[in-house]
């Protein structure tokens, strides 16, 4: 796969550890198998915003590595050096499943809504949920993370419940436009 040489940019102007950028190109390799196959079937993706939607997603990490805060930083850098907004969108919304203003409110962040909307950013939301760091996993093993995150941190049970419904809705609709199986 090639990185585009503006992503490249990014990642070493933020000093982006290599175990984040090896995740990146995880979730933009599922990510482009799901919208390459999307566009088999005569949907339309933009595999530009696909390919550096996943590669920068998680640019955010390299300011902080707080699940609840990494999207929006990484939102926040990638406005700042004057990415496509499509772009910041997919990193911004790609976090588990998506949350809605209210669920972002209660993790103390901006009440805004962080919900994929685009076929774009559902698609690199559901690869990033199916990257464990460098390693690709199947669905099922995303929900028994989701299990053990709820056995460790039984307080955050109110947000893998929402996540497990609305992973189940982007696969569906992404089998559907795909012909995939995940």
């Amino acid at each position: 796969m090639h990185i585009p040489d503006d992503v490249l940019r990014l990642w070493d102007k933020y000093g982006l550890d290599e175990g984040v950028r090896r995740h990146c190109l995880t979730v933009a390799r599922i990510a482009l198998k799901i919208a390459e196959k999307i566009r088999e079937n005569s949907h339309d993706v933009d595999m530009d915003a696909v390919l550096r939607g996943a590669l920068l997603h998680d640019i955010g990490r390299a300011v902080t590595h707080d699940p609840f805060q990494h999207f929006v930083k990484s939102a926040e850098i990638l406005r700042k050096e004057n990415v496509d907004e499509k772009i910041v969108r997919v990193a911004e919304r790609h976090f588990s499943a998506g949350i809605t203003a209210e669920e972002a409110k209660k993790l103390g962040l901006e009440p805004k809504d962080y919900m994929p909307e685009t076929l774009e950013e559902k698609i690199v939301s559901f690869a990033d949920n199916l990257a464990m760091g460098d390693r690709e996993e199947t669905f099922e093993e995303f929900m028994k993370r989701l299990d053990e995150i709820d056995r460790k941190n039984p307080e955050m049970r109110w947000l893998t419940e929402r996540t497990r419904e609305r992973a189940r809705r982007i696969k569906e609709e992404l089998e559907r436009l795909s012909s995939l199986v995940f």
